[in-house]
């Protein structure tokens, strides 16, 4: 059964720490025992964990994405700058999710054809990106579209319909991992790219297409993003990135390659929402 859904057991560790923080919190905590607390919790971990599904791939690949917060940061103000210029909501949505791919793309490039280390490609991208949003808006631009902001609002089965796009996100890119050609080769070349390569894998094809999904996912935590916090920013998710890695590698996945797992990446994200929610409750700043 493990080798199946090829979770190891050991890796569940951050779901325990998960249900002993909730106790803890419900039993000394009463702001804790309330519903609106933790569909609060649940939709900022929607956004992390979306973000968090494409930066799995990334590091069970041996590589990672500093520039992902910097990415949100421009789609949202793309995405907030077209409507303001009358574009539909819908057409304005496509369009981050094409621009996300390509950011994801033009990154995978950078690392798998010109051979530029993950952490400075990324690095570069991190500040190019944000400085591009600062340019095309320096200004916060508010969503006025209800039907979008409707998003953050609405639930469904008492759960923030965020989380619910979380989810189905999570199953798709735990479908794409375990039961694909690229989720294979991603494992594969995390292991050993001079192994994969023996194998007869195109490796710089395949760091090309993480960074993709990466992209494309980051993009839907754009607009996940965007509704939770009804407008846009040039400044928006600074830090974002660190937040993404620390549930990535909370969650079990190795840094160094070859093994990860996207439920335990949604989980570490609500284990970081529900801490960065409970520190200011106790006077803790939680970005310390």
């Amino acid at each position: 059964m493990k080798k199946r859904f090829n979770i190891d057991f050991r890796e569940l560790g951050i779901l325990y720490a998960l249900i002993i923080l909730l106790l803890v919190l419900y039993c000394t905590n009463e702001t804790f025992r309330s519903m609106m607390i933790y569909r609060n919790i649940l939709r900022t971990a929607a956004i992390y964990a979306t973000c968090g599904i494409g930066m799995t791939f990334a590091i069970i690949s041996g590589d990672f994405d500093l520039s992902v917060g910097s990415q949100m940061a421009l789609g949202s103000v793309v995405f907030t700058t077209l409507l303001t210029w009358g574009v539909p909501m819908i057409a304005a949505i496509l369009a981050v999710l094409v621009l996300g791919m390509i950011m994801g793309t033009f990154n995978g490039i950078l690392i798998a054809k010109m051979r530029i280390p993950a952490f400075i490609a990324t690095l570069g991208m991190l500040m190019a990106y944000r400085a591009l949003a600062q340019m095309i808006n320096g200004s916060p631009v508010t969503v006025k579209n209800k039907t979008f902001l409707a998003l953050s609002t609405s639930k469904f089965l008492e759960v923030p319909i965020l989380f619910w796009i979380m989810v189905v996100m999570a199953i798709l890119g735990t479908v794409v991992l375990r039961k694909t050609k690229i989720g294979r080769n991603t494992l594969a070349i995390g292991n050993s790219k001079e192994a994969a390569r023996i194998a007869g894998i195109n490796v710089g094809n395949t760091q090309i297409a993480i960074y993709f999904i990466v992209g494309l996912l980051t993009a839907v935590a754009t607009l996940l993003g965007t509704a939770r916090n009804g407008a846009s920013n040039y400044n928006n998710f600074s830090g974002y990135e660190f937040t993404v890695i620390s549930a990535v590698v909370l969650g079990g996945t190795a840094l160094a390659g070859g093994k990860g797992s996207i439920f335990t990446t949604v989980v570490a994200s609500i284990f970081l929402s529900t801490l960065n929610s409970a520190l200011p409750t106790y006077g803790v700043n939680a970005y310390v």
